[in-house]
């Protein structure tokens, strides 16, 4: 409990940084546009997205708190710049979970590629794609009445299959672009203040 406590501490310090404003812009940015234009739709409901991304990145820099600001922004910003279909609170909260469980997962993660790394990416990505994606989601588009009837039980297993495919991929995308992008940060923007 103290560890999620500290991390929440230390991440919502990150905030009164002009430098962790300024990176998670350029990333919130990346994935406004990868929410709108990285996106394989299948229907009205399934998705597959590669927003988990730039929240990933901002969890492992910045953490819990500010991964949690930044991904309801990326579902505020991204509906305003697309808006494909109703706008939901639920699904607004549920984006913010999800940066909010990489920031919890991922927050100073060392940029060496061990095991206990690779299961640490591992863990989050599988929270996020139960949790978030299938569970919450799911239940939110139901509330909202844009799942109806038997029709839940095909859109559940197509979801299921969504996300198995998702996981198998996503997993080693964010192996590939983590660590470099975390070495890149310590080296060009961690020691440059320290200088």
């Amino acid at each position: 409990m103290a560890y999620f406590i500290n991390s929440f501490k230390k991440s919502a310090m990150e905030l009164k940084s002009i430098r962790c404003i300024a990176v998670v812009g350029i990333f919130l940015a990346l994935a406004v546009v990868l929410d709108g234009f990285g996106t394989i739709r299948i229907g009205d409901f399934i998705k597959i997205n590669f927003v988990y991304l730039p929240l990933a990145l901002i969890g492992i820099l910045f953490g819990p708190a500010v991964g949690f600001f930044s991904g309801i922004l990326v579902d505020v910003i991204g509906y305003l710049v697309n808006p494909v279909n109703t706008f939901i609170p639920w699904l607004m909260l549920i984006s913010g979970l999800e940066g909010m469980i990489y920031g919890l997962v991922l927050y100073n993660l060392k940029p060496e590629k061990t095991y206990k790394q690779f299961i640490r990416i591992t863990v989050a990505r599988a929270i996020v794609c139960v949790v978030c994606n299938l569970i919450l989601n799911t239940l939110a588009l139901y509330s909202y009445g844009f799942i109806v009837g038997d029709s839940i039980i095909v859109l559940i297993g197509a979801r299921v299959l969504t996300n198995v495919i998702s996981f198998a991929v996503s997993v080693p995308l964010m192996i590939a672009v983590l660590f470099p992008v975390k070495v890149a940060y310590n080296k060009l923007i961690v020691k440059t203040n320290r200088a």
